[in-house]
C-alpha cells in the first residue's frame, strides 16, 4: 500500500510540475509575440533578427525572413512619414498555444487593428498563426500565416464590441459602428434614432449586472447582413429587480469597407416561452 501511494504521489508531482513547465513556455511566447508586434511599431530590425528564425517563412512559403522585415519595416516607415496612417496600435487577444513535444509549439491568436486612416477612424481583426521552435535554449519563430475575419467573424465580433461599448460607455463606438439612419425598435414598439439609442444605451448601462448575448447566427448578402441572437439582461431599474430575455435582430452594411448598424428590434420573450425552447 505503502508503495502504491509513493507512485501516486511522483506521478501528481510529475504531472503538476509538466503542466507548470507548459504554463510558464506558454507566457513566454505569448510575451515573446507581444514583443515581436512591439519591435514592428518602432522599427526594431535587430529585436525581429533575434525574434525570427533564419529559416522563417510567411505567406504561404512566398516571403523568407529578409523579405518579411523589409517590407513589414517599410510598410510601417511609409505610413508614418505620409501621415496617412495614425494612433495605430495592435492588441492581441485569445490566445491558444498547443506544444508538439518540449521544442516546438503551434500559437494561434485574434489581431485586433485601431487607427485613423486617412481621416477615417477604422478597427479590423485578424487571425494569426505562428510556428515556434527552441533552438539552443531560444524560441524563434519559424512560421507565420494571417487572415482577415471572414464576414461572418467580424459581425460576430462586433456583436460582441456592441455589448463591451455599452459597459464602458464608449459614445464613439457608437457613433462610429451606428449609421447615420440607424433606427431601433425595442420590444414596447418604441422607435429611436441614433443619437436618442446612444443615449438611452448610455445612461441605462450601470442598470445591468448581467447582459450576455447566445445563440447568434450570422447571414450575409453581399454587402448586406442579418444577424439574430437571444440577450438575457438583468439589472434593477425604476420597477425594481429585472431577469428579462429578448430575441433580437440587427440589420448591417457594408461601407467603405466596413459594417454599420442600420436597423436593431428586439422582442420580449416571456418566462414559458423560454422554458418550451
Amino acid at each position: 500500500m505503502k508503495k502504491l501511494l509513493t507512485i501516486f504521489l511522483a506521478m501528481v508531482i510529475f504531472t503538476s510540475l509538466a503542466f507548470a513547465q507548459g504554463s510558464k513556455n506558454e507566457q513566454e511566447l505569448i510575451k515573446l509575440d507581444k514583443d515581436w508586434s512591439a519591435a514592428i511599431e518602432r522599427g526594431d530590425r535587430d529585436a525581429l533578427n533575434r525574434l525570427i528564425a533564419d529559416d522563417f517563412t510567411a505567406g504561404g512559403g512566398t516571403e523568407n525572413k529578409t523579405q518579411y522585415i523589409e517590407r513589414t519595416l517599410k510598410n510601417a516607415k511609409e505610413d508614418v512619414a505620409s501621415g496617412d496612417l495614425k494612433n495605430y496600435a495592435v492588441t492581441p487577444s485569445t490566445y491558444s498555444v498547443k506544444f508538439k513535444g518540449g521544442e516546438m509549439a503551434v500559437m494561434t491568436h485574434v489581431s485586433k487593428e485601431t487607427g485613423v486612416y486617412k481621416g477615417q477612424s477604422f478597427t479590423d481583426y485578424r487571425n494569426s498563426l505562428h510556428v515556434w521552435m527552441k533552438r539552443d535554449g531560444r524560441w524563434q519563430v519559424v512560421a507565420s500565416e494571417g487572415a482577415p475575419f471572414t464576414d461572418e467573424q467580424a459581425l460576430l465580433q462586433l456583436e460582441n464590441d456592441w455589448g463591451a461599448a455599452a459597459k464602458s460607455k464608449d459614445k464613439a463606438w457608437f457613433e462610429r459602428t451606428f449609421a447615420d439612419e440607424y433606427t431601433s425598435i425595442g420590444s414596447s414598439g418604441k422607435m429611436r434614432n441614433k443619437t436618442e439609442d446612444i443615449a438611452e444605451t448610455i445612461s441605462n448601462s450601470d442598470k445591468l449586472t448581467t447582459d450576455e448575448a447566445s445563440d447568434m447566427k450570422v447571414r450575409v448578402y453581399g454587402d448586406a447582413a442579418v444577424v439574430t441572437g437571444r440577450l438575457h439582461l438583468v439589472g434593477k431599474g425604476k420597477d425594481g429587480n429585472f431577469d428579462r430575455n429578448y430575441y433580437w435582430t440587427d440589420t448591417f452594411v457594408r461601407r467603405n469597407g466596413r459594417w454599420q448598424v442600420v436597423a436593431t428590434q428586439s422582442t420580449l420573450v416571456k418566462p414559458e416561452t423560454m422554458a418550451k425552447n
